[in-house]
């Protein structure tokens, strides 16, 4: 199950940080919005490196390069962090005008080194040859831990998407750009998903802390699939939304031409 999720995101994730790069350099001398592309390619960027090492077989042969064992899930989760960070940036310079967008970006990049800084001092002491930082191993209560840590960092950064991207969809859609509002709802939704994800996994955990945990099997499934679907969804809603913007630039510039 693990091979076909990531591997199709691992797909969508290449198609969408050629196309977001290629926009950011095409528009690399307007000033308008520079933070938003940057951080939106570099988000795809680390969102692909991050569901390829999810894929079992490059698991393995990474662990197998490295010689430590966990190294590709430790590569995951921080680009997981990256990627819901990249994005808070990106919507941030997107919604927020000039007299709090400083301070809004760096209290973000805070949050982010923080949860970084917490992850790993927690993986470095848990981590052995008997364990896997996942949910078949929350009897370790290192591993509880950090995951919770991770998992908290993604519900939060995932509802604030959510709220943003939804937001500026009904307000792009007052404005007529229908493809950017389609493609920020869709957006909202897969930042959705990514809650229910943080969700599913963590209560499993909690649950499990608690001597009553729902049956693991499940979890590996719906887990899976909701990080899946918010990544491919995420993914296709901003492109949609990036050639949204394109497309009403064009009718912009033609306006004012004739």
């Amino acid at each position: 199950m693990d091979g076909i999720v990531f591997g199709l995101c691992a797909l969508f994730g290449i198609a969408g940080t050629v196309l977001s790069a290629r926009e950011a350099w095409r528009q690399r001398a307007r000033q308008e919005y520079r933070i938003a592309r940057f951080t939106r390619a570099l988000a795809f960027g680390v969102c692909t490196v991050g569901v390829i090492l999810a894929v079992p077989a490059v698991e393995d042969l990474f662990e197998s390069v490295t010689g430590m064992n966990n190294a590709a899930k430790l590569g995951a989760h921080v680009c997981a962090v990256l990627w819901c960070g990249s994005l808070q940036l990106m919507l941030v310079d997107w919604s927020y005008n000039q007299d709090v967008l400083k301070a809004s970006l760096y209290a973000r990049i805070a949050l982010a080194a923080c949860v970084l800084v917490a992850m790993l001092p927690l993986f470095i002491a848990t981590t052995s040859d008997n364990l896997e930082f996942t949910t078949e191993f929350a009897q370790e209560p290192g591993v509880t831990v950090y995951l919770l840590v991770y998992l908290g960092y993604v519900a939060i950064t995932c509802g604030e998407i959510a709220f943003l991207c939804f937001g500026m969809g009904m307000s792009t859609r007052k404005r007529g750009h229908s493809w950017s509002a389609r493609g920020l709802t869709v957006s909202a939704v897969a930042a959705a998903f990514g809650v229910a994800y943080a969700a599913s996994k963590g209560s499993y955990l909690v649950t499990h802390y608690l001597r009553h945990p729902w049956p693991l099997k499940a979890e590996e499934i719906v887990s899976p699939l909701l990080a899946g679907l918010a990544v491919v969804a995420l993914i296709t809603g901003l492109t949609m939304a990036m050639v949204g913007r394109r497309i009403a630039n064009r009718k912009a510039m033609a306006s004012s031409a004739a």
